[in-house]
């Protein structure tokens, strides 16, 4: 998987929320909805310094709820207004006021900036982002799409949703936009490319104990990520409310702070949250090290 270039996910999440209400950024265990990696084909049109509109064709590398993060060829300022627009369905077009918050990295193909939706009811991205703390049986998240209306959603997957997908990489569910039952697939990227690299965790993250709780033997991918360092695709051996364990090539200090998806399917969207390393063991005869890790919570998940 080749190297992508960094994107502080969390600080640019942070800015989008906070730019308009002339705020502190917030930790990262307030975030308003999950951040989803996510390529997604938009056009931006502006107006440069001269007066003169200028249109031109980007790409998502992360979306939420109120903002994300856009690639550009050019170099934009703090506070820049652009029009972006995404093609649905024939002729139909999907159009949105953003604003750049802040430029949090570049590379040989532009410049990644944060931006934030000026409307945040604009549902610009037809996804629906459910509160983060809504789900507190869910062992699993993915970014899903109901296979009648194609309606995307960040879906937070029980027990049940998760051998399911395990088995048949689907779940059955009811759509709220059919209004019916209906089978959810894990959604596509609109083009190709990897998942964006690493993302700085702020805030007062605390660990959420896994220990007593009931733990569920899954065999699908997860995607582990550090700062720095090349994503890599592991083995998800069990999970729970609380945490999971997984075996991989590399092994992570016993402490450390990475990021997971789970499940992961190459190519697809993905949704990184934060964990800790709880354990790390060698298994000499496979090469691999099995590790045990904690999900982050803030602190009022956690009971503190």
């Amino acid at each position: 998987m080749p190297q992508q270039p960094e994107i502080d996910a969390c600080y640019a999440e942070n800015v989008s929320n906070s730019s308009e209400r002339n705020e502190p950024m917030r930790p990262e265990g307030l975030r308003q909805s999950d951040r989803v990696s996510f390529r997604m084909p938009v056009e931006a049109t502006w107006v440069n310094g001269g007066g003169a509109e200028t249109k031109q064709k980007a790409e998502t590398m992360l979306v939420s709820r109120n903002g994300g993060v856009l690639r550009l060829k050019e170099k934009l300022f703090t506070g820049q207004e652009l029009t972006i627009r995404r093609q649905r369905e024939g002729d139909h077009w999907k159009v949105a006021k953003a604003r750049i918050v802040a430029e949090i990295d570049q590379d040989a193909d532009g410049y990644l900036y944060a931006i934030a939706m000026v409307d945040p009811r604009a549902d610009f991205w037809d996804i629906d982002f459910p509160a983060p703390q809504s789900a507190p049986e869910a062992l699993a998240r993915l970014l899903m799409e109901c296979s009648f209306c194609q309606r995307r959603e960040v879906v937070y997957l029980n027990e049940p949703e998760v051998k399911s997908f395990e088995v048949r990489k689907c779940v059955a569910r009811v759509c709220t936009h059919c209004d019916s039952p209906s089978i959810w697939i894990e959604a596509q990227a609109e083009t190709n490319g990897d998942n964006a690299n690493g993302t700085a965790l702020v805030g007062e993250d605390r660990v959420f104990p896994r220990r007593n709780r009931t733990r569920v033997k899954a065999r699908v991918l997860a995607c582990i990520r550090r700062r720095g360092f090349q994503e890599e695709v592991a083995v998800c051996e069990d999970l729970s409310k609380g945490g999971l364990s997984f075996r991989s090539r590399n092994q992570y200090a016993e402490g450390s702070r990475v990021e997971v998806a789970v499940p992961f399917t190459p190519g697809s969207a993905a949704i990184f949250v934060p964990i800790r390393i709880v354990f790390s063991q060698a298994i000499p005869s496979a090469g691999l090290y099995r590790h045990g890790a904690a999900y982050l919570r803030p602190p009022n998940e956690a009971g503190i």
